[in-house]
């Protein structure tokens, strides 16, 4: 009986430590020159925690672990809102962040304005060519969505994309492979706390930078 109080008081204290973390949100300020999405990532650990799929010859949906060479194109969520998405400053504070229906509306928009479909890295780490944005949309209903008839059940307000992968390498090494296995965004956005209380920009890129520069460290080490 004691083990089982002592677990009971430790998943108590778990989640009040969870529940009393710092809550951000990511807003956009078009005042700037440089404001939303300039590329999406191809990564390993989506942070919104969700893989894509890809779509063989006859345009069947399969999971990303099955292997075909024909279609080359990826979907998936690239941002979902109101999603607590855990963080980590430099200082080693952990923070919980997300975005609002509105703002990936806006974050979707901008990205199709501004002509960024061509515009993708390869694990934060690099540019890579030849892969291509050819569909983007925000789920209007969850149920109807043309990414439910794929087996997905994002909410409202989810951005979808398809992208091409015409890029051999980044195809055979590492979508193939398994090495990548989703979207993560890479942009410019200002943060308020959720009392409303603006952060410098530059403050959370290098918070950014940090998270990149320790996950490539773990990496290392594994």
């Amino acid at each position: 009986m004691k083990k089982k109080d002592e677990d009971k008081k430790k998943k108590k204290k778990k989640k009040k430590k969870y529940d009393a973390m710092k809550l951000v949100e990511f807003v956009l300020n078009e005042q700037d020159a440089d404001v939303g999405v300039f590329a999406i990532s191809l990564v390993e650990d989506p942070a919104i925690e969700e893989n894509f799929m890809y779509f063989s010859k006859t345009g069947k949906p399969q999971k990303f672990a099955t292997l075909s060479d024909e279609k080359r194109i990826v979907m998936g969520a690239v941002m979902i809102p109101d999603m607590p998405i855990l963080r980590m400053d430099a200082e080693g504070n952990q923070f919980n962040c997300f975005f609002s229906k509105d703002t990936i509306r806006r974050v979707e928009e901008l990205y199709m304005i501004n002509s960024k479909h061509q515009s993708a890295t390869l694990g934060h780490e690099r540019a890579v060519n030849g892969i291509t944005t050819i569909e983007t949309w925000i789920v209007e209903d969850s149920k109807i969505d043309k990414s439910a008839l794929q087996g997905f059940n994002y909410p409202v307000g989810t951005w979808v994309a398809c992208m091409k992968i015409e890029n051999e390498d980044v195809w055979s090494n590492y979508i193939k492979e398994g090495e990548v296995k989703g979207f993560s965004i890479e942009g410019y956005y200002d943060t308020k706390d959720s009392k409303g209380i603006k952060m410098e920009k530059e403050d959370v890129l290098n918070k950014l930078r940090q998270i990149i520069k320790d996950s490539e460290n773990k990496t290392k080490k594994n």
